[in-house]
């Protein structure tokens, strides 16, 4: 199994690219009646609840209505596996795991952070940091009502493609756990339950949005603690469900996952302001390093837009780097119209903000042309995937040739 990284971890779009989003368009304006409808029944809702008396019956009403607003539904596996156990534990996927929960086992309490938590009348209780006393002190108070609680160790909602490690420390205060395993979808338009910029309001406004959300709830034997430590009693119940799942249990915390989460945003930051500046202030831009780096590409991928190819460079200030993102399609452009005898205007048109065109050498029109086509298309996927790397190989190569024949440099080639 491949190991995932941080980034494999995250939806980094709400809408699919492929041929459900023509469907995604036509519904829009049945996804906004519904979403301001659902609006509606929700505030109403959450005005009666203030009202009900406090009990596990009434809390269980609000909660499956408040299901029914957000297009909630619920598929049960294996339900002659439940021992109605007083804790549930299972991956974390979105900010309502503890909703469709409700709604399949009766009335249940999230341990973790909701934003649920801060409305009145739904029973739902702040436990606050498993490291603390308030914590302990809640969770004594609740097992004196005898009330069900379901538990995501994860601490962080993923896409689902692998379960994060757990916080053991919860597992220092329970002796029995029922596991369980959770899937979601929105099978009409496949809309992103979240996305890695997303916001709990955004997330709550698409629930609303979407026609409706499956989640499918399969119910796993339960574990005894017995004399296992709570290292190992979350490490077994971790392993219970990424077997069931067939997904990878990671090594990667929900604290790995923020900070790298953080650095990316800040690198799309850095990105979109650097694109901004070349595109609407770059006339003062001038970096001579960049432009001789962007001309190097250039040679290599003459259909690319030289501003494409500068745009990425400030960003990476590498060579290879920026191939690498051509090649892997993470450089957007409109290719460009080859001409066999370019004028010199048409030259300065493709040159981007404050590059001169006297800063490409001429002699680099001079340079062999460079055919990385494969002879045949491959017959499988690896096959294709090796031709992919050979290519890949040959174009940075190309671009190496190019720039120590430039500068007369004394290395081999």
């Amino acid at each position: 199994m491949v190991n995932l990284e941080a980034k494999h971890f995250f939806n980094y779009n709400r809408f699919p690219c492929n041929e459900k989003a023509v469907f995604t368009i036509i519904y829009a304006p049945i996804g906004f009646i519904l979403m301001v409808l659902r609006s509606i029944l929700a505030l109403f809702i959450v005005i009666c609840a203030q009202v009900l008396p406090e009990s596990q019956s009434s809390h269980y009403l609000v909660h499956n209505l408040l299901s029914f607003c957000f297009g909630i539904n619920v598929i049960v596996e294996n339900v002659n596996q439940n021992k109605n156990s007083k804790i549930y534990v299972g991956n974390y996927l979105s900010l309502f795991d503890h909703l469709a929960i409700s709604k399949a086992f009766g009335f249940v309490l999230p341990l973790n952070n909701t934003p649920l938590r801060s409305l009145p009348g739904l029973g739902i209780i702040n436990f606050g940091s498993v490291c603390t006393d308030d914590f302990k002190n809640n969770l004594e108070a609740v097992k004196s009502k005898n009330v069900s609680l379901y538990l995501c160790p994860e601490e962080l909602p993923t896409n689902g493609k692998g379960i994060l490690k757990f916080n053991t420390k919860y597992f220092e205060f329970f002796d029995e756990i029922q596991p369980i395993c959770v899937t979601v979808k929105r099978p009409l338009l496949d809309i992103s339950v979240s996305t890695i910029s997303s916001t709990c309001w955004n997330d709550i406004i698409y629930f609303m949005y979407s026609p409706c959300t499956i989640y499918t709830i399969k119910i796993l034997p339960a574990l005894e603690k017995k004399n296992l430590s709570g290292e190992e009693f979350a490490s077994i119940v971790r392993d219970n469900i990424a077997t069931e799942l067939k997904i990878e249990a990671s090594s990667l915390s929900a604290s790995d996952l923020l900070e790298w989460s953080k650095r990316h945003m800040l690198e799309e930051k850095r990105r979109m302001q650097e694109r901004a500046r070349i595109h609407s202030g770059g006339s003062q831009i001038s970096n001579p390093e960049l432009e001789r780096m962007a001309s190097l590409v250039k040679a290599v991928f003459p259909n690319i837009p030289i501003v494409a190819i500068y745009s990425d460079l400030a960003i990476t200030r590498n060579i290879d780097t920026t191939i690498t993102n051509i090649l892997d399609g993470r450089v957007r452009y409109m290719p460009e119209t080859q001409r066999s005898t370019p004028s010199p205007s048409a030259s300065q048109s493709v040159t981007p903000p404050a590059m001169k065109t006297s800063n490409i050498p001429a002699s680099s029109t001079n340079f062999t042309q460079f055919n990385t086509a494969a002879m045949s298309f491959g017959k499988n996927a690896n096959e294709r995937t090796k031709s992919f790397k050979e290519r890949k190989e040959q174009l940075i190569a190309a671009a190496r040739r190019r720039y120590i024949e430039k500068h007369n440099l004394d290395i081999p080639l």
